[in-house]
């Protein structure tokens, strides 16, 4: 079972000084670490993804895509209103 008494967190640390603090158990108040896995995680992911868009390269396509998506949201928009 878990010692729910009150601890410094290692050696020259001192005990909590709120009565909220005091009442947590020790494995509580240890130190996190620099990074969790599942930010270590994410990270490796983000060194994988491709370099930012060059604004300068977007397509003829790409124009419709977009005016067609914007005047399809925006014809249901103004159905949904009227």
């Amino acid at each position: 079972m878990l010692e729910s008494t009150p601890q410094p967190a290692g050696p020259g640390a001192q005990a909590p000084g709120h009565p909220f603090r005091a009442t947590l158990p020790r494995r509580v108040l240890l130190p996190m670490p620099v990074f969790e896995p599942e930010v270590q995680a994410a990270m490796a992911r983000a060194a994988l993804r491709s370099q930012p868009m060059n604004w300068k390269r977007i397509t003829v396509q790409d124009v419709k895509e977009f005016l067609m998506a914007y005047c399809a949201c925006f014809m249901a928009i103004m159905a949904f209103m009227s």
